[in-house]
């Protein structure tokens, strides 16, 4: 005999049937037991007058195949032991915000907390091969956003989405991955620390039980939770097919607003966001723009004169030519003017000092502070010391 605990596991990893028609099943059976014990004639009395009979048979075979009383107490107690929870759609604690949806999920699978539902929260999202300057932008937004209170919502994904919570994780807010695979399961593996870092300062969150692989179809699907979490969308840099713009789409379909980054015309990573604001999606000029959307006042960032450093003449000459696009040591030398040991002593100090970075090898750009928290550079005083917030999050980088 099974208890509450794992039935409830049963029904929330029964992934190979539908939540609609899942909760089809409990709704009209009276419980998550009495659907794990219903026969043949007690469920296609329920689901044939909404579903054609080759689907309940389908539906009654994956029942059938389903009720393994031992793989569903292992399951139970795996989970148990890798800090994982389930909170299903009919507990207090689960996010009101997806209550909602139509496709609303049976249970999340967490590890760690869920978002807190009276606190601002928005997603995050974008392409997976982004640009220097698509990652600079994302983290800043994300750390803009944790830094004012806001919950910073994505899919833990490479590029932009990890770029995004590692700049939350750096303003120290609360950041949240939604998942295509099982919160226990780090996909892509590069992202593993990441994984560690965001389950401590938020947390996992996933529809698919533990020891779940990451499949193409869990993507699409993990999207509307995502939208469903936030009250907002923000996408930085997506091509025009990008699984973003379905998050996108969820977010319309769901009432919310969406925010996009705007691009160089033609560029390929821009025509997702590009075609997102010529549909009358929010633009994205500075990272404060997003917290408009909640009536925060917007806080000045002020320069200390005590963190103000001097820099010589080359070294600022070089600085005023970097940009957030990379840029070859021998395209500064020729901007610029200078000789390349020149250019190369300029760049190893403005490294040191975290105002510039080597993105790629032999290829440097301005940190995403530049103009904002250093100040424009004029005269040999101008430029202020890295301070606390510039230090890297150890391990959290892509």
């Amino acid at each position: 005999m099974l208890r509450e605990e794992e039935y409830r596991f049963w029904y929330c990893s029964l992934m190979s049937v539908g939540v609609v028609i899942r909760r089809r099943l409990r709704e009209e059976l009276g419980s998550v037991e009495k659907a794990y014990r219903a026969s043949k004639t007690e469920v296609e009395k329920v689901l044939l007058p909404f579903h054609r009979k080759p689907v309940v048979e389908r539906v009654w075979q994956e029942l059938e195949k389903s009720r393994q009383e031992d793989v569903i107490c292992r399951g139970t107690t795996h989970m148990r032991e890798l800090g994982i929870r389930l909170i299903t759609a009919e507990e207090a604690e689960f996010p009101k915000r997806l209550l909602t949806l139509s496709d609303c999920p049976t249970g999340l699978f967490v590890k760690g907390e869920l978002p807190g539902d009276g606190i601002p929260a928005a997603a995050l999202v974008g392409s997976r091969e982004c640009s220097y300057y698509g990652r600079n932008t994302a983290k800043a937004i994300g750390k803009t956003l944790a830094g004012a209170g806001v919950q910073v919502i994505s899919g833990l994904a490479r590029g932009i989405d990890a770029a995004g919570h590692e700049g939350a994780l750096e303003a120290q807010g609360r950041t949240f991955g939604v998942l295509g695979c099982g919160p226990d399961v780090v996909y892509p593996w590069e992202n593993k620390v990441l994984y560690e870092w965001v389950a401590k300062a938020g947390g996992l969150i996933s529809e698919y039980p533990p020891g779940t692989g990451p499949k193409a179809w869990h993507f699409p699907a993990r999207n509307r939770i995502i939208s469903g979490l936030s009250d907002c969308v923000a996408v930085v840099e997506a091509g025009i097919k990008s699984g973003s713009l379905i998050t996108a789409s969820f977010a319309l379909e769901q009432g919310k607003d969406i925010w996009a980054a705007p691009g160089r015309m033609g560029d390929f990573l821009s025509k997702g966001t590009n075609k997102l604001i010529q549909d009358g999606a929010l633009t994205i000029t500075e990272p404060e723009d997003i917290l408009g959307s909640w009536h925060f006042i917007k806080k000045r960032l002020r320069i200390s004169e005590k963190t103000n450093l001097s820099l010589d003449k080359n070294a600022e000459k070089v600085y005023s030519y970097l940009d957030f696009d990379p840029k070859s040591g021998e395209q500064l030398c020729i901007e610029s003017g200078l000789e390349s040991g020149i250019v190369a002593a300029a760049l190893v100090r403005l490294e040191l000092e975290g105002l510039a970075a080597q993105p790629f090898r032999h290829y440097y750009a301005v940190k995403r502070d530049k103009g904002e928290q250093y100040g424009e550079v004029s005269g040999y005083c101008g430029v202020p010391c890295k301070g606390k917030d510039h230090q890297e999050i150890p391990g959290a980088k892509l």
